[in-house]
């Protein structure tokens, strides 16, 4: 079974994903794991997009996801915290929107979920990589409140130099990146169930999400609350 969680930045989405495997027992893919491993590699080759793209079909990435961790490889070496570098953050937007580096993403997305319970969360699951999941749903907030979320995320972690501001910043040039690009952009699948979450609590949106999934009969005696 697939559950998609599609929407923009700061949305909440890999918070709610990780969750949601978590009381499903599904396993948790995180797509953007996958482009920011790409965008690592961007900033190695000092933002040569011809040299990335030459390079796409042996790029030596690799992922592992489990029911609620993603971890990042590079050849033997672990960039899981790499990956989630505010200079990766600054990037990701922009490498993703390369038609070559969706499609490669597109492929290992379908090959990581062949014959497994996932929840994946992204951009495009439910309009371009699974169009067929069995459920879709897109996770929206306020920009605002997006913004303010991923402000206390990074000072959580130890960001002390980073402003609310510069991040507001950041999250109005990833929606317009995201949401103007020719391939594959942010878009509300017809038939996914839109959350919006600005004035919702986090158990709050993973109830509501919940109360789609529990009574499929593959996932019923597996959900709990």
């Amino acid at each position: 079974m697939i559950i998609v969680i599609d929407g923009p930045a700061g949305a909440g989405k890999s918070t709610t994903a990780r969750e949601i495997a978590r009381r499903t027992g599904f396993d948790y893919v995180d797509s953007g794991a996958m482009y920011r491993g790409f965008t690592y590699l961007y900033l190695m080759h000092e933002f040569d997009r011809s040299r990335l793209l030459k390079n796409l079909a042996d790029h030596n990435l690799r992922f592992e996801f489990h029911v609620t961790d993603a971890r990042a490889f590079h050849g033997d070496s672990e960039i899981t915290d790499e990956v989630r570098s505010d200079k990766v953050n600054d990037y990701v937007s922009e490498v993703a929107a390369m038609a070559e580096v969706r499609e490669a993403v597109c492929h290992m997305l379908r090959e990581v979920s062949k014959d497994r319970n996932v929840v994946l969360e992204g951009r495009d699951l439910g309009t371009v990589v699974f169009p067929d999941a069995d459920f879709k749903f897109f996770l929206t907030a306020d920009p605002a409140a997006r913004a303010r979320r991923r402000y206390e995320e990074l000072i959580g972690k130890g960001d002390t130099q980073i402003t609310l501001e510069d991040v507001r910043r950041n999250v109005e040039k990833r929606d317009h990146i995201d949401s103007s690009r020719n391939i594959a952009p942010l878009k509300k699948a017809d038939d996914a169930v839109e959350i919006d979450s600005t004035f919702l609590t986090f158990e709050e949106q993973i109830t509501r999400i919940l109360q789609y999934v529990r009574n499929k009969p593959e996932v019923k005696n597996k959900t709990n609350t």
